[in-house]
């Protein structure tokens, strides 16, 4: 596979190999990934994660990126009118065609995406070497969706199954799932919202789901019952008990079909980095005892945060031409970082039984001013993304 530009993603790649473990992330893995970032122009995101497999001998891992309304990854997902280009090859495949369908959409503004979506999430299975076209599935972040106050109110997000899924799926929903989605969001508690919504594509899958931020230990269990979920909530009762005493908030992951699929996962976030969070030890540890990871990816997790900085002598051969060029384009007064970061860890729940757990790295790229290094803990990955565009605003 060949690219058709001169800055491909696989060049931000070089900025996180040397730190992270083998043991969560093999060299093998780390071949198919670049041989499929090499695909993609590297403007097409400022950050991008990992999810690797906490619970099995193997260090595999699968890549996804995001695409920004606010930066360039809309404009090239979308392909009309702008300089960057995807590879004309990819349009062979149906699924990118969709994909280029729904940012066409996304990029207009007349139509109901380009307001409601902030972001478009594509998810890439490493399960070898990459195939000839490689094809992601797909989340977009929806304006935080709330529960109707009625059900005459659902013209709120009618836009979701309407406009955004029929494009990526090309093709109508069946009644009964639009039925569904539409009750889940009508059953949300108070303050719960969506932030996420994804079609596995790339496992022809037509079941979505749907991501729920804000929602409380107790909540989560009573909407669960609500929606008609196909699982026992008295015994996920006992595992969301632990898991929330251990962290700082459990988001929701539920799959909607024709009926709500009893797989759910429970995405565990904390509000600051291991290095500064001893909490994470704790919550790592009990995976551990759970025998959801291995004690090595723990001690490989514990180990990955961190950050770069573009004027580090020891470690400027890692950084991409031409971030280095953008930024003595943009003078002296900021500097460039990399951050490594921990993103989540999601504990997948079914029955009686904690199935696996998951972590989510991500790797990211912000312009910061030199006085504010000291108090990078202290910023999560949208306070550094909305610093990093003010600056850039203020500068360009």
């Amino acid at each position: 596979m060949t690219a058709p530009f001169k800055s491909p993603l696989a060049d931000y790649l070089k900025l996180v190999i040397p730190y992270a473990s083998a043991d969560i992330i093999s060299p093998e893995t780390w071949l198919h990934i670049s041989t499929l970032a090499r695909v993609l122009p590297s403007a097409i995101t400022s950050f991008f994660g990992f999810e690797c497999r906490l619970g099995i001998e193997e260090a595999h891992a699968d890549f996804l990126i995001c695409a920004d309304a606010l930066d360039a990854g809309r404009k090239i997902l979308a392909g009309d009118n702008y300089p960057i280009k995807l590879p004309s090859f990819l349009m062979e495949n149906p699924i990118w065609i969709n994909l280029c369908n729904f940012s066409n959409s996304w990029a207009t503004p007349t139509s109901p995406l380009y307001e409601n979506v902030r972001n478009v999430w594509l998810e890439f299975d490493i399960d070898g070497p990459p195939t000839a076209i490689p094809i992601p599935s797909c989340f977009f972040g929806p304006e935080p969706i709330y529960s109707a106050t009625s059900t005459s109110n659902r013209s709120s997000y009618e836009w979701v199954t309407q406009t955004a899924l029929k494009l990526l799926l090309n093709k109508d929903l069946p009644s009964q799932l639009e039925q569904n989605l539409f009750n889940c969001f009508d059953r949300l508690p108070n303050e719960a919202y969506v932030f996420q919504i994804g079609v596995m594509l790339a496992r022809s899958s037509d079941l979505v789901r749907i991501c729920i931020r804000d929602i409380s230990p107790d909540q989560l269990l009573e909407y669960l019952t609500q929606i008609n979920w196909m699982g026992s909530t008295s015994e996920l009762k006992v595992y969301l008990t632990q898991l929330s005493r251990l962290t700082d908030r459990i988001d929701l992951d539920i799959d909607v079909g024709e009926v709500i699929r009893p797989k759910i996962g429970l995405e565990c976030y904390f509000n600051k980095q291991p290095k500064f969070e001893p909490r994470w030890q704790s919550f790592l540890d009990y995976l551990v005892a759970m025998d959801l990871c291995l004690p090595k990816k723990r001690e490989a997790l514990l180990a990955y945060p961190g950050y770069t900085r573009e004027r580090s002598k020891k470690e400027a051969d890692l950084w991409p031409d031409h971030l280095l060029k953008l930024s003595r384009f943009l003078g002296s007064k900021y500097e460039r970082i990399f951050f490594r970061r921990v993103h989540h860890v999601k504990v997948v729940y079914q029955f009686d039984k904690l199935l696996e757990a998951k972590a989510y790295l991500s790797g990211s790229h912000a312009l910061i001013h030199p006085e504010l290094l000291s108090q990078l803990k202290d910023f999560n990955e949208n306070q550094l993304k909305e610093f990093s565009q003010k600056v850039q605003d203020a500068n360009v």
